[in-house]
């Protein structure tokens, strides 16, 4: 009741206050949208908006617009050059520009010639969308899958599960997998610049655990001489948000700092007992980042970061015992990366990073102490590698690199109490270009891993690009990749008396290995159509699944190689722009994946999906829309409910998820949003723990 008061208190005073404001400076500029689309890269420098423009537009936006790349949104797989005019009555944040990505090739590449599919969201896109963190933004975007867990929010590919999802910050592993999978509400937004998403087989350049694909999650550079930002928001289910950042850039120097504060009450799907569907929040995060570059050929990029969260809820175990949960994550990490310009050609780089991921796990019987536990874990990464990249003439632009991985585990649930483990990798690869017209680009790759545990793994991977004609792209690639087993897999060793099973692991496990082939096709029929359609194929062996014994009152699994699957499938979209600033997006993905040891589809996997998304600014009214939504079909569950060996199977019922956001901005400095989240009110106890519909209303500036 609090939430709801506090939220229409503040939407009843935005107008007033707003109106206050306009009327104050009737000569004020039209207002502008909410952030500047014109996001590059890490490190890329964008022209300042000039003041004495009436349009908000520089000469050198409009100029740079000419050749700029019009960026697809979450749907599409990349996006086509155009030269689309820009408006006289444009604002910058409307201004299309050219825009590099870096995940699918590890060097900079403009996004329409990058021959691996790479899928950009945008920070005017994260920003619309309202997403308060990585969960939320990735919830509804074409092929990705979401799921809430104990474990927290993990994240499916191509319907291939979150252990075979490489996910990155600024092309660095994140920490602290927790059964298999980075909970990615860990990951605030408001330092992330854009997001990059290659879907398919990835070990050629990333390793152990790129199989169905790598999510990049890009973070911001300064741009101004000064400035910041502040965004606060609260609403239903006593939920607040509350960022701000800092920069500051000189001419050879940047630097920028942001912090966020999160907190939420618990909820719960079921009321007919005490136990909770999803905990209670609270969370901080503060990092910092830095860029040099002196008068030579040495340039520098730094970062570092911290963050918190405490989570809490109620469970129930088997026999009717209440507990109540509390964990406290706390996540560390630093990079630095110096490169140096060889020549014109050549660059080389250096890469160090350093992250540590620390859970303490406290469950507390009511009116007992029998059950009572606390667990510690503490998992802490180090990477040192180093890369060249080079163009050889016209038609070559080779990367090759090196690097060394090590990781440590600190567990009270491992067997030994401890794991450690080295890698050491090779990798090149080639973008060759065999024709010019049509523009014809074929791309080898190999990487070599040699692991302390699991030997020499190779993974090769060939990929493909042609342009046949100048509204046509067809991309292809096929390629081997690997994960190797977690420390969970290997040395677990837990029992859980209250619902009564052990969890036993199995060091003789081998790496999961995988077939893998995609091929995409993008048709751009005018400037503001832009369809694609795709299909792709996952097949692993030696994966790692479970054995179950009964000894006794006692479960007991263990983690055996036995399991053989395949995924397959597709996606078919359009996105299109249509007059009076609206656009919108349809996507539908189709996943069939099979078990094929057990002769199922696999567990919890969809096989139909639709998305859906519509944006509609007004830039003379200072509003702004965004409305997005997913139909998931029937997902089959095996669960064993009457601890007979046995699984009773069913399917869950399918469920749309809907969420909106609308945002006013009266001034260029001052915006109030308001964001709903689960309208349709999907969710249930049982399969589908989401939180249930909630409104948030709140404030942003910009200094």
């Amino acid at each position: 009741m609090r939430g709801s008061w506090c939220l229409f208190v503040l939407a009843c005073a935005a107008p007033s206050m707003a109106w206050g404001s306009m009327a104050s400076e009737p000569g004020a500029a039209a207002p502008e949208s909410s952030v500047p689309s014109e996001v590059q890269s890490a490190g890329e420098q964008v022209p300042a908006q000039s003041e004495s423009s009436a349009s908000g537009v520089t000469e050198d936006a409009v100029e740079q617009s000419k050749q700029a790349e019009v960026v697809a949104g979450p749907g599409a797989s990349t996006t086509s050059a155009s030269s689309t005019p820009v408006p006289a009555d444009a604002s910058l944040d409307e201004v299309p520009t050219a825009r590099t990505v870096v995940t699918a090739s590890r060097r900079q590449e403009r996004l329409s010639e990058t021959p691996v599919a790479t899928e950009v969201i945008t920070r005017a896109e994260i920003v619309a969308s309202g997403a308060r963190d990585a969960s939320e933004l990735l919830a509804a975007h074409p092929g990705l899958v979401v799921n809430q867990t104990f474990a927290g929010a993990s994240l499916q590919v191509q319907g291939l599960g979150p252990e075979y999802v490489l996910v990155l910050v600024d092309g660095e592993r994140v920490a602290g997998r927790v059964a298999g999978s980075v909970d990615l509400s860990r990951l605030s937004l408001e330092d992330v610049e854009q997001v990059e998403i290659v879907k398919g087989p990835s070990s050629v350049l990333y390793g152990s655990d790129a199989v169905g694909g790598v999510v990049n999650f890009i973070t911001r550079r300064a741009r101004r001489p000064l400035g910041g930002e502040l965004r606060l928001a609260y609403g239903q289910l006593d939920r607040l948000d509350l960022d701000a950042t800092g920069e500051a850039r000189g001419e050879s120097w940047g630097l920028r700092l942001s912090g966020g504060l999160q907190r939420r009450a618990s909820y719960d799907l079921d009321t007919t007992d005490v136990g909770t569907s999803g905990s209670s929040l609270d969370g901080f995060d503060v990092s910092a980042s830095g860029d040099l570059k002196n008068q030579g050929a040495m340039s520098l990029e730094a970062s570092a970061g911290v963050s918190r969260r405490t989570q809490r809820g109620i469970d129930l175990g088997a026999t009717g015992a209440v507990f109540d949960r509390a964990s406290r994550d706390t996540s560390i990490n630093s990079r630095v990366a110096p490169s140096w310009k060889l020549s014109d050609d050549a660059s080389l780089r250096v890469e160090g990073s350093y992250s540590r991921f620390q859970r303490t796990y406290l469950r507390d019987q009511r009116r007992s102490s029998a059950l009572d536990t606390v667990e510690q874990t503490r998992d802490q990464q180090a990477r040192l590698g180093t890369q060249l990249d080079a163009r050889l003439g016209e038609r070559h632009a080779l990367v090759v690199g090196a690097e060394a991985l090590g990781e440590w585990l600190t567990a009270d649930r491992l067997e030994t109490g401890t794991g450690e483990r080295g890698r050491g990798s090779l990798y090149a690869q080639d973008s060759w270009t065999l024709l010019t017209e049509p523009k014809l680009v074929v791309v080898p790759g190999a990487r070599v891993d040699v692991d302390t545990q699991f030997g020499s793994a190779v993974t090769p991977r060939l990929a493909a690009k042609v342009d046949p004609l100048s509204w046509l792209t067809v991309r292809a690639s096929y390629g081997w990749g690997y994960r190797a087993p977690g420390f969970q897999e290997l040395l677990i060793d837990f029992e859980n008396p209250s619902v009564g099973y052990v969890v036993r692991g199995n060091p003789d496990l081998k790496p999961e290995r995988s077939r893998s082939f995609s091929v995409a096709t993008e048709v751009r029929p005018t400037e503001r159509s832009l369809l694609w359609v795709s299909a792709f194929q996952h097949s692993l062996r030696d994966m790692i699944g479970t054995s179950v014994e009964q000894g006794g009152e006692q479960q007991q699994f263990s983690y055996v190689n036995v399991a053989r699957a395949r995924v397959r499938g597709g996606e078919l979209g359009l996105r299109q722009q249509f007059p009076w600033r609206l656009s919108g997006e349809l996507a539908y993905s189709l996943t069939d994946g099979r078990d094929q040891s057990q002769e199922r589809a696999l567990e919890g996997q969809a096989r139909h999906r639709l998305t859906a998304q519509v944006t509609w600014r007004h830039r003379e009214w200072g509003l702004e829309t965004w409305v997005r939504g997913a139909l998931v079909g029937k997902r089959p569950f095996y669960p064993d409910t009457d601890g007979d060996g046995v699984a009773n199977p069913y399917d869950s019922d399918a469920y749309l998820s809907l969420d909106a956001r609308i945002a006013w901005r009266p001034r260029e400095a001052l915006q109030f949003f308001v964001i709903g989240s689960n309208l349709a009110d999907a969710g249930n106890p049982t399969d589908l723990p989401i939180p249930p519909r909630s409104f948030q209303a709140g404030v942003a500036f910009r200094l």
